[in-house]
């Protein structure tokens, strides 16, 4: 008598090695595409239309140290050398500083009044003085402010030296900016060479004639290191990116502490912002096209599961489905009937290319998976046709 149990046994055994990696069984993938799969993260999607709103969907809140203040019109320096910032090596380094303060400051004036000093004076670098919005009293109106030490009669008339200054031919732009300037701050040097008292009197008459002309003074400093335009980081300016620029190098060419100090006491502002900053998205003006999604508002995905699967493209050894009325195709595939959701849902499968006798080898199902087995449907039988 057979023993159908042994049979049942050894043809699920078989069956299972034909379908196996190690069978003959080949790679494949089936492929599942959906044609609004994922929405943009990029823009703001409409619930309604379900497309791109023209909005930039993430905003920001930054924290802005010195929200709108704005840098003042005229900075103004008292100092007669900088022989000690020379000898450190920053010969070459001024030249960088004024390019960080301009950046920062751009249409600021800068007014060095050279105080007198034998035999040492201000050092400036070559181009320096070719800003056409940075003066020496020096150099430009031949003039140096006297050591005054507050006795009024020996002061110096530091307005009228900047007058000159402006009246000798600088562009109309420049005297502009001179002649409706309504702040200042002014810096004195205190190094071993100089003290804040030995312009004592010509600096209270700068302050009157400034007071006289509607311009004011918003902050007075005295520094002792020999850089020229770092004393000018006192009070608050907004801290953009150029103005911070600018503190670092003064960090490190003069105190070490402005960027550490700066706007001491100031609230921040957190200010809501919809510009990228992170670099993870694309940010794009409200009413334009989103760039990442085209405006459809979603990207197709598509989905790929790697399967290893019997492929038989003799249709004359496909197996029969019997009474069914199932289409032909061009392939026949055998698999696991675990694989039954996977193979339904596909929207085709690929064969590899080296055991499919066609170019393409891109397959869409023509018939619905058929059970089969012995004594159990652990198997399917699903027929494909070449996708054109």
């Amino acid at each position: 008598m057979i023993d159908l149990s042994a049979v049942k046994t050894l043809y699920n055994s078989m069956m299972d090695s034909l379908v196996s990696s190690t069978g003959l069984a080949v790679p494949c993938n089936v492929v599942h595409e959906d044609p609004k799969g994922s929405g943009c993260p990029n823009c703001y999607i409409n619930p309604v239309t379900g497309r791109s709103s023209s909005r930039f969907e993430h905003t920001i809140v930054e924290p802005i140290i010195g929200k709108g203040r704005v840098p003042d019109d005229m900075y103004i320096v008292y100092m007669d050398e900088n022989s000690s910032f020379y000898s450190s090596g920053s010969q070459n380094t001024q030249q960088s500083g004024l390019d960080f303060f301009r950046a920062a400051y751009p249409s600021s004036l800068v007014f060095i009044l050279d105080v007198a000093r034998e035999p040492l004076q201000i050092v400036y670098p070559s181009g320096f003085l070719d800003d056409d919005k940075v003066f020496s009293a020096r150099v430009d109106a031949g003039v140096y402010i006297t050591r005054d030490s507050g006795v009024a009669s020996g002061a110096t008339d530091s307005y009228q030296v900047m007058q000159n200054i402006i009246a000798s031919g600088v562009s109309s732009t420049v005297s502009g900016l001179f002649n409706n300037a309504t702040s200042a701050t002014i810096a004195r040097d205190n190094s071993s060479s100089m003290v804040p008292s030995d312009v004592a009197a010509t600096y209270s008459g700068l302050l009157t004639s400034l007071a006289n002309t509607g311009v004011v003074v918003n902050n007075t400093t005295i520094f002792e290191h020999e850089e020229m335009l770092c004393p000018f980081t006192v009070g608050c300016v907004e801290k953009t990116s150029v103005v911070s620029a600018f503190l670092n190098y003064c960090d490190t060419y003069a105190t070490g502490t402005i960027s550490a100090n700066y706007c001491s006491g100031v609230p921040v502002t957190n200010v809501e912002s919809s510009r990228e900053v992170s670099g993870e998205f694309v940010w794009f003006p409200e009413g334009h096209i989103c760039p990442v999604c085209n405006g459809a508002g979603f990207f197709p995905t598509t989905t790929i599961q790697a399967r290893d699967i019997v492929v038989v493209f003799d249709n004359k050894k496909f197996i029969n489905f019997g009474n069914v009325n199932v289409q032909q195709g061009d392939m026949q595939t055998i698999t696991p009937i675990s694989m039954y959701t996977d193979l339904t849902t596909a929207d085709y499968i690929t064969v590899d290319t080296s055991v499919t006798p066609y170019a393409q080898n891109k397959f869409t199902r023509v018939s619905e998976p058929q059970p089969v087995g012995l004594g159990s449907n652990r198997y399917i039988f699903t027929n494909w046709e070449r996708s054109s």
